[in-house]
């Protein structure tokens, strides 16, 4: 009668793997998100930098400029620097809370003028 005894242990067994594997894969896309959103906030931050940049060179407010990009590419403008025409920047986003908890990742990135490069005359 040892048989009839284990009937359903598979099925056990199956269900606690298969829970598992969709938590695995629940973790697994949630880290995903968190790497998209940390490449997300670095393109903000290096857009920013640059339109700071341009904007300072044309003569406006190059934080203005700055801080419009980066909220244009759903970031915050934590910080802005300008140092003549050179643009320091530091964007921030912050995920939606997952299973009680929020993320939220800073990048900081600085851009100056072509014309910084070359060669005096």
């Amino acid at each position: 009668m040892r048989g009839a005894r284990d009937r359903g242990a598979v099925t056990v067994h199956a269900a606690a793997v298969a829970t598992m594997l969709v938590v695995a894969a629940l973790v697994m896309a949630q880290v995903a998100g968190l790497v998209r959103m940390r490449h997300r906030v670095a393109a903000a931050a290096d857009l920013a930098a640059l339109a700071g940049s341009q904007a300072s060179v044309d003569g406006a407010d190059g934080c203005e400029a700055a801080r419009a990009i980066a909220r244009r590419n759903g970031a915050v403008l934590v910080s802005c620097r300008m140092d003549y025409d050179v643009a320091t920047v530091t964007a921030r986003a912050e995920s939606t809370p997952w299973w009680g908890v929020g993320w939220s990742t800073e990048q900081e990135a600085r851009a100056a003028p072509d014309f910084y490069l070359s060669d005096p005359p």
